[in-house]
């Protein structure tokens, strides 16, 4: 409506349909945007997002780099350290560095009486050791030296030993988080067989790392004209990688896998990467054990040539023993042998043990002082094991093998024979073990008697191994027969060939012991033609030296221009009487001077 006349107006009041509006032109298309743009301004200075899951981090202080969700770090390309902290299920290992000193010492002094018991152990074990080492220098015969050196070895692998042992002892109760230990209990010998180990494992681990720098101290020594504490500096410089990673290895020792504490191939990348803190072990072991190595190397320095003197001295007192011993036990046909002996002419030494004094003290002293750093160091490694247990590669868990028992066998079902090789196989193994066994001991008893030496010994020994193997084999035979019947077993048993009867009728039965009596008798006729071969040779030989035209030696006291007397001949052996077998034997088993002695034992008879 028209607000003055009240009329009605139509809105619009124009055309029934608007006109369309015309369509704009675009624009031409123009690189002027492009050529202005900065994308230097598109980038949101404020905003900090995780370049792995796009995790907000702008509430984050700017110095920090690492995802607190995935635990990226930008500025690592990787996981970052805290990232790396939470995927080790061990402990922290920065925290080994914080407790390396007062902790530990804290723990040795809780358990102190194992330093005192550990500075006892190896006193004792110290005095048992040089007790025996001079019991062997003192006595002259190899019985009761041998003796000595046994009992001597087992108390000198006692020490290493027992560190070994308390080492192992303190880290088990380092990985279960005791600061206390119970009562540790002493086993000399279980201590020996530790040593023992000790000594296997630097020979195994050890030996393929030093060698290099043993082989140049070696020959720095013999080539090179060096002092031996001189040329020894290689071979110590290389043994300190391989006392680094003892610790490592000791870790392996505790677990119930301890194959990887032998194989210095795998021991190599942990220690790798635990250099830092094995590094560390190592300079705190030596540096706390420096008084141990300054006392034995003082006494080794400047008392060292005279123990030696003292040792060649009472070495050649028990030589000159045993040759005056063995001369008064020959009987008068081989005192002959002993006639060129230097020994015999020699007076004993007078050994002068004043020198051993001031080495025993320092020997004590270094005892003394062992306890304290031992039980440190051996504290110290179970931290190492304990923090670092993660990248030790450490096997916490065996194998479990389940035993599933065997299906009860019929007594009627009859067991599986042997093959012809198999027995022929063992038959032979065996005679060779038996043979090898008796001439070991042929051997022994002719170093322990002078009256049948070494050779005849050995063809003694070897023919009754051989003999042995007969017999064992005579045994099975006749333990085959009788378990097939009675009459077989009396029948193998009494009459000649009843043996070859049973073999031939009951083969698969008899084989055993009839091969093993067979190359048992084989073996005691080649030591007899070997034998009779030697005799033959040695006769020949002295055959040989019967036309040597040899003549007296000339009197050296005899007046001037008086001529050396000439060689008589030998006379024949008139009714010579052939030499008996025993009486050869034993001139085989003794040095021979020539076929000339035979004859005279000939005319003596």
């Amino acid at each position: 409506k028209c607000p003055t006349c009240d009329t009605k107006v139509r809105v619009p009041a124009g055309a029934d349909k608007p006109q369309k509006k015309k369509r704009a032109e675009e624009p031409a298309d123009s690189e002027d945007a492009l050529a202005t743009l900065d994308l230097r301004n598109v980038e949101d200075h404020e905003a900090r997002i995780c370049g792995k899951c796009g995790y907000d981090m702008q509430h984050m202080d700017e110095e920090e780099t690492e995802c607190p969700k995935c635990g990226y770090d930008s500025s690592m390309g990787g996981l970052g350290e805290k990232a790396q902290k939470k995927r080790l299920k061990g402990p922290d290992p920065d925290k080994f560095y914080s407790g390396l000193w007062k902790p530990n010492w804290k723990f040795v002094f809780k358990n102190q009486g194992l330093a005192w018991r550990t500075t006892v152990y190896v006193l004792i074990a110290s005095v048992l050791m040089f007790f025996c080492a001079f019991m062997y220098l003192w006595v002259s015969q190899w019985p009761p030296r041998i003796f000595f050196a046994m009992c001597g070895f087992v108390a000198a692998m006692m020490i290493p030993g027992w560190l070994w042992f308390l080492d192992e002892q303190i880290i088990v109760n380092t990985l279960q988080k005791k600061d206390k230990l119970k009562r540790i209990n002493f086993d000399f010998f279980l201590c020996s067989a530790l040593g023992v180990k000790f000594l296997a494992w630097n020979i195994v681990f050890a030996l393929p790392i030093v060698l290099i720098p043993a082989i140049v101290s070696y020959v720095m020594s013999t080539m090179g004209g060096l002092p031996v504490y001189l040329a020894a500096i290689p071979a110590v410089i290389g043994y300190l990688p391989v006392l680094a990673m003892m610790p490592i290895c000791l870790g392996h020792f505790v677990m119930p896998v301890q194959a990887p504490g032998w194989q210095f191939w795998k021991v190599f990348p942990a220690w790798l990467r635990t250099l830092k803190p094995t590094l560390i072990w190592l300079f705190l072991a030596i540096g706390l054990n420096l008084p141990v190595i300054g006392c034995l190397a003082t006494a080794g320095a400047l008392y060292g040539p005279q123990i030696n003197t003292i040792v060649l001295q009472m070495e050649e007192n028990g030589a000159i023993t045993r040759a005056k011993s063995a001369m008064e036990r020959a009987g008068k046909a081989d005192k002959q042998k002993f006639a060129g002996n230097p020994l015999l002419e020699k007076a004993e030494h007078t050994v002068d043990f004043s020198p051993l004094i001031v080495p025993g003290v320092l020997w004590g002293l270094s005892c003394l002082f062992l306890g304290f750093p031992a039980v440190y160091c051996s504290r110290l490694n179970g931290q190492f094991v304990y923090f670092f247990r993660d990248s030790l590669d450490l096997i916490a868990l065996a194998k479990e093998y389940k035993y599933v028992a065997k299906e009860v066998k019929d007594e009627d079902e009859e067991e599986k024979p042997k093959t012809t090789s198999q027995i022929l196989v063992e038959s032979i193994v065996l005679t060779f073990i038996c043979l090898l066994l008796g001439a070991i001991g042929g051997l022994l008893y002719g170093a322990f008697n002078d009256d049948i030496g070494y050779g005849l010994g050995l063809v003694i020994g070897a023919y009754y191994g051989a003999w042995f193997a007969t017999v064992i084999g005579r045994i099975n035979l006749l333990n085959a027969a009788f378990k097939e019947s009675t009459g077989w077993g009396f029948i193998v048993l009494l009459l000649p060939f009843g043996d070859v009867a049973f073999v031939v009728k009951h083969w698969q039965e008899g084989a055993a012991g009839c091969l093993l009596s067979v190359f048992g008798s084989l073996m005691c006729l080649f030591v007899v033609i070997l034998a009779f071969a030697g005799l033959v040779s040695l006769a020949a030989l002295g055959l040989g030296d019967e036309g040597d035209g040899q003549q007296p030696p000339p009197d050296l006291n005899a007046p001037a221009g008086e001529g050396v007397p000439a060689a008589e001949p030998i006379p024949p052996a008139v009714n010579a009487r052939p030499i008996p077998h025993h009486q050869l034997m034993a001139r085989w088993g003794t040095p021979m001077h020539g076929w000339s002695e035979f004859a005279l034992d000939q005319q003596a008879v």
